[in-house]
């Protein structure tokens, strides 16, 4: 099956506060308009998470997890590239999901704040068909099988999609998946497993995530490749998952990538955001501003363009509030 093709260019895309945003299987990344629809993505993930937490802080939100900034290159480059009919599943919700696939920002905000509404089906776009998500188990044991059960039932039957499941849970994750893994490997199953290695925000009392902690080991026990990435690059996210989907298509089998990243936490009664402050070198930590840097090192960088986003992005944020919740 040929990769689809985007609709649109990507640099017309990036400018829509509710388009979705994607990428064609064989894009380029020295292609301008996909960097620049990359970090679009990153940008109105990161946006949206603020605005998550500004609502949480308010007490306007309850029984949400907290947002938690620095993964978002993990979260867009496991998704953006999926072609329509292809599944999806992680561990917990993702808002990057959201923007990548252009959900209405009312919709995102009426689940949010609980409000039961009607959302308008008629979008101001013309915008291909998104991915499918898979509901949430409550297990990652149970996320790993449900995963690999639909990606057999598209090899029984026959269908040219790939299933993507992203797992926050580093080694954790990879203690249940036994069953999954054989199965996989055993069937060339049209698998790619992303872990996120958060070896710098969730090691416990054991250190049980250390930075010397091999995940590709994992996978190559069963047989199938592993490959480690730097979480905080998407460009980097990008094109090994796109690989990875790239080879599971064509019936190669699974791919296990490890993500490594550093995340930090977002209390809603801190001050400033961050429950861990984020390091020193924040440019290679930090997705956004680890793509700012990789714009500027081409000449590609517009601090206009990012301005102008942030601004349209914003408002569109404020008027979706408003209009599901008009309550100050």
């Amino acid at each position: 099956m040929a990769p689809r093709k985007t609709q649109k260019s990507a640099s017309s895309l990036s400018v829509l506060p509710g388009a979705l945003l994607s990428l064609a299987g064989d894009a380029s990344p020295s292609n301008p308009d996909v960097l620049r629809t990359l970090y679009s993505a990153l940008l109105k993930t990161r946006l949206l998470e603020e605005q998550v937490l500004s609502l949480l802080r308010a007490g306007r939100i309850s029984g949400h997890a907290v947002p938690v900034f620095g993964g978002e290159a993990t979260e867009v480059g496991a998704c953006i590239g999926l072609e329509p009919d292809d599944s999806f599943s992680s561990s917990q919700p993702k808002l990057a999901t959201n923007v990548v696939c252009g959900t209405p920002l009312e919709r995102i905000f009426a689940q949010l704040l609980r409000q039961n509404i009607e959302v308008s089906q008629t979008a101001t776009y013309d915008a291909p068909p998104s991915f499918r998500f898979v509901p949430q188990t409550s297990s990652i044991n149970g996320q790993l099988d449900v995963a690999t059960g639909i990606a057999l039932a598209y090899r029984n039957l026959g269908k040219p999609n790939v299933v993507v499941t992203l797992a926050d849970d580093g080694l954790a994750a990879l203690g249940f998946w036994h069953e999954a893994a054989s199965l996989a490997s055993r069937n060339r199953l049209p698998l790619v497993v992303v872990v996120e290695n958060q070896q710098h925000a969730h090691t416990d009392e054991n250190g049980v995530l250390q930075s010397d902690d091999d995940l590709r080991d994992r996978a190559e026990a069963y047989g199938f490749p592993g490959i480690t990435v730097d979480g905080n690059d998407i460009v980097a996210v990008w094109r090994v998952t796109q690989e990875s989907i790239h080879r599971a298509r064509t019936g190669a089998g699974p791919t296990l990538i490890e993500c490594r990243t550093w995340r930090w936490h977002a209390e809603v009664g801190s001050s400033n955001g961050h429950a861990r402050s984020n390091p020193a070198n924040a440019w290679q930590t930090d997705p956004l501003l680890h793509m700012e840097h990789y714009m500027k090192k081409r000449s590609l960088w517009n601090q206009t363009w990012k301005d102008g986003l942030v601004a349209a992005y914003r408002e569109a944020l404020k008027d979706a509030i408003t209009s599901v919740s008009p309550v100050a």
